[in-house]
């Protein structure tokens, strides 16, 4: 990896860590010399060797306490100036825009942040500045949901306003089915992630249902400029839901569709006004050219950024740093790959307890695995959709080509075996 004498001793303010499976985030900014002070409402034993500095905040703490906190923090530590302020958790991206521009940081503005958390409001823009836009109606109340169906019509997409992680996003072909998954929604859906920003209850947005392939395009945005770091292409969701099963990198598609790809992502991280941070753009390929499904101004989240590493020899976490830093990001990724990877979630079938878990010991010393994180062990409850969104975990592969990957991981799926002692 490619270290920066630049980022030495710089200091970062960092909103919320996440959880213990972003701890390879932290590890990384510390290889890189920078000096981490991080926001959050306890310290976290995992993350204890990589912060310098926590500054404790309540939950319950209003934005303008949370700042309070903040500027008491460098009135008790007069001997540290933070430089700038980063987070890699979704939920609080307009946290940190707002806090950016309390203290003079670099940072997209508040709109931006808002237009990438919106579900509805990133579509909107996107229509206003004359790009491809999916129909939708915002969701407040049933009798608006009378409406969506009536104007956007069928197959649409369920979701909450500010959702993540695929969350209570629900496919429906028809009225009946409209109506149970709204009145799920309703009823269950309480942002889960959510910690110190604070989002409305209740809303969710109709939108019509895109078909074709989806990509990820990784991307940065210094001084209003955006470029693109690499693409990832996924792997077909399990319908009515939309956890993501799998991805390969770099994506099975032509120069030509690249392009369009990388085009669309750029435009449309201009109109929505991302200027300073790193963005993961969400996007299917359609017979009418491609359209955004949703956009995050943050970096993706699980494999993406040891797959851009290498795949594309780039460095998200450095970038993001250098970008809040206002430090000129000099770095560029390659222009042809120099490895392909293919990424496998196990998903069970049905929600209950594991029973087995047989070849998860084998992953750690099998030369084909590039990486792999488990959540779950033996005797732990899994809960998937409706029930629950988890995962017993990932896997990748690396390998020289497309098919190299492909047959090595086949390879680990006849080897990897789970049960599942179904809930009654």
């Amino acid at each position: 990896m490619h270290n920066s004498r630049s980022l030495a001793k710089k200091v970062l303010l960092l909103i919320n860590p996440g959880f213990r499976n972003k701890e390879f985030i932290l590890k990384r900014m510390k290889e890189l010399g920078v000096i981490v002070v991080t926001v959050h409402d306890k310290k976290l034993d995992w993350a204890q060797p990589y912060v310098d500095h926590w500054v404790i905040v309540e939950k319950q703490d209003p934005e303008q306490m949370i700042m309070e906190k903040i500027d008491h923090f460098l009135k008790e530590h007069a001997e540290i100036t933070i430089d700038g302020a980063i987070t890699f958790w979704e939920e609080e991206i307009p946290l940190l825009a707002k806090i950016c521009e309390k203290f003079g940081w670099i940072g997209n503005s508040v709109d931006a942040a808002l237009n990438t958390r919106s579900k509805f409001g990133m579509q909107d823009v996107l229509r206003q500045h004359g790009r491809p836009a999916i129909r939708q109606h915002l969701l407040e109340s049933e009798s608006d949901l009378k409406e969506a169906m009536e104007h956007v019509g069928f197959p649409a997409v369920i979701k909450p306003l500010f959702g993540s992680d695929s969350h209570f996003v629900m496919y429906t072909d028809g009225a009946e089915r409209a109506r149970d998954a709204y009145a799920e929604a309703i009823s269950k859906y309480d942002h889960p992630y959510a910690l110190l920003q604070k989002y409305p209850k209740g809303l969710f947005v109709y939108q019509e249902f895109i078909d074709g392939t989806e990509f990820s395009v990784e991307c940065f945005c210094q001084n209003g400029i955006p470029y693109v770091a690499g693409i990832h292409e996924k792997t077909g969701m399990n319908m009515p839901f939309f956890l993501e099963t799998g991805d390969f990198c770099p994506p099975h598609i032509s120069e030509e569709q690249k392009r369009a790809l990388t085009d669309e992502a750029k435009a449309t991280l201009i109109a929505l006004g991302v200027r300073e941070s790193l963005a993961h753009v969400e996007i299917k390929l359609t017979k009418r050219g491609p359209q955004v499904i949703e956009v995050a101004s943050r970096m993706g989240g699980s494999d993406i950024f040891k797959n851009i590493l290498q795949v594309y020899d780039f460095d998200l976490i450095k970038t993001g740093c250098e970008i809040a830093l206002g430090i000129k990001v000099t770095d560029t990724p390659l222009a042809s790959p120099k490895a392909h990877i293919r990424s496998f979630v196990f998903i069970p079938k049905v929600s209950g307890v594991i029973a087995t878990m047989r070849g998860f010991e084998d992953l750690t010393n099998n030369e084909s695995v590039n990486a792999y994180y488990l959540s779950k062990k033996i005797g732990d409850t899994i809960l998937v959709p409706p029930a629950g969104y988890e995962r017993i975990g990932w896997v990748s592969v690396r390998g020289k080509n497309a098919q190299d990957t492909e047959k090595k991981m086949q390879d680990i799926q006849n080897k990897v075996h789970y049960e599942i002692i179904p809930m009654e």
